[in-house]
């Protein structure tokens, strides 16, 4: 339904259909950029229920790339803007001026995602555009379901919330491939605006030609210009450092003194190690690890006092094998990704959503995702599943493992994945030693319908 402000409708008259049978959203600006007119396909689109009369750069507050489309309103002029959701939805934004009056802005929205699958429903995708992977567009995580699903990781983004508003720095902890960035850049977006800068940097990733000292604090250059570092350009914003525990110790005591107090006055201090740029007077700081800190601050490998300043507030992130009512919901997320590429939806088998919520995920979230593209690759190239599941477990050899037992570990090493196969190739040698399924049920004391379906499940998988 169109949301009309009678005070400032002046372009009823002017428009040539109603906005509603528009498929696209579109938002009314007045001069000040408050939004007097929308309709439902563009409130569908920001999941919201109404926006009259707020000011659209508020409603839109924790969207990705929103620089640019605030500084095109402000000088009032025509732009397309590329804007990622908090939720990970991805919209272009058209600015347009009414043509009628200058002091009216109209901005068109549009589903990035439903705009390509309908390209390639009109087009045709080619073999090669198929298979894009979604490494190369990343699809965000949908934070609000998964906190609905799982109550041990609506905990941890809650205690994130309330330590990022107290102005706490966060250290979030987790294996890898557990979504430790994308918490990071949630934690960001809850309390920032639109224009707050986010500025993440990898702590392994320095190199001769930039060591991680100067990509933190910035170098001094030739005819007195002077290149700054991130946790300047993060001033006013977050500043993620991504594998903290990899700071060499020369950085950690520079990074010490520059966190020491961080909300004191600017200018030099006493004491400041040389080429230090000023302290930063109001930058977030979250970091993260998939180490133990404090066994590495016990090694004398990190220091105590810089980790007690990291980690105010530590979030202990959970394995997804700890999450199981995750993991359906996140291979539907990839999975509906990956078939917007593709021109023949990939569903999943039951049989294949059983396994995989019954396996621990050693790589977690990353893990997942990789399964479902490399299901997409096999299925792409015409292979049954059968063969799909026996090469995503197929088990390997471990070196100096001959003669111990007539049994072969997976390459993970994963407790589930392991006991499932040891179990299957006992019902099989159970069938083989008492000649049929039934006295092989009888034999191992459980019911006949148990080993009917652990076999079918057995079949899809490489034998030892």
């Amino acid at each position: 339904m169109t949301r009309t402000n009678p005070a400032t409708d002046v372009t009823k008259s002017s428009r040539l259909v109603p906005m509603d049978l528009i498929g696209d959203g579109l938002v009314v600006l007045d001069a000040q950029g408050t939004v007097t007119e929308v309709n439902q396909a563009a409130l569908n689109l920001l999941n919201l229920t109404d926006m009259v009369d707020t000011a659209l750069l508020d409603v839109l507050r924790a969207a990705d790339s929103l620089e640019d489309l605030a500084n095109a309103l402000d000088a009032a002029r025509q732009t397309e803007v590329g804007l990622r959701l908090a939720g990970g939805r991805s919209l272009i934004a058209k600015l347009r001026k009414q043509p009628t009056d200058s002091h009216i802005s109209m901005i068109l929205l549009q589903d990035v995602g439903a705009f390509d699958h309908a390209r390639d429903r009109a087009f045709g995708a080619r073999r090669d555009e198929t298979l894009r992977f979604l490494t190369s567009k990343r699809t965000r995580p949908d934070f609000a379901t998964q906190r609905r699903l799982c109550d041990s990781f609506n905990r941890v983004l809650t205690q994130g919330e309330l330590a990022i508003r107290q102005g706490a720095r966060v250290m979030i902890s987790g294996e890898s491939g557990v979504g430790k960035s994308e918490i990071a850049r949630f934690l960001h977006l809850s309390q920032a605006n639109a224009l707050d800068p986010y500025v993440v940097v990898n702590c392994a990733s320095g190199s001769a030609e930039t060591p991680l000292d100067v990509m933190l604090f910035g170098r001094q250059e030739s005819e007195g210009r002077r290149q700054p570092g991130m946790l300047e350009m993060a001033e006013g914003g977050s500043l993620f450092l991504d594998e903290v525990a990899e700071i060499p110790m020369s950085v950690q005591a520079r990074l010490l003194w520059m966190l020491e107090d961080g909300r004191g006055p600017r200018g030099a201090v006493d004491g400041a190690p040389a080429g230090m740029p000023p302290r930063p007077a109001n930058v977030r700081i979250i970091s993260a690890t998939n180490r133990n800190l404090t066994q590495a601050v016990r090694e004398g490998k990190f220091r105590a006092d810089l980790y007690f300043r990291l980690a105010v507030v530590t979030l202990n992130v959970p394995p997804l094998r700890d999450m199981a009512p995750l993991i359906s919901h996140l291979t539907d997320r990839f999975l509906q990704s990956v078939n917007q590429r593709r021109t023949q939806p990939l569903v999943f088998p039951d049989r294949l959503r059983e396994i995989l919520a019954d396996y621990s995920f050693p790589g977690n979230i990353r893990e997942l995702l990789n399964i479902v593209q490399r299901v997409s690759v096999f299925v792409e190239a015409g292979e049954d599943i059968d063969t799909i599941l026996a090469d995503l477990l197929a088990p390997i050899d471990v070196p100096g493992s001959e003669g111990q037992d007539d049994f072969r570990f997976g390459a993970t090493l994963d407790l589930k994945s392991e006991v499932r196969k040891f179990e299957r190739a006992l019902i099989d040698k159970a069938i083989r030693v008492h000649g049929s399924k039934r006295k092989a049920a009888i034999a191992l004391g459980t019911t006949i319908g148990t080993v009917v379906r652990k076999t079918a499940e057995g079949s899809a998988e490489s034998q030892d």
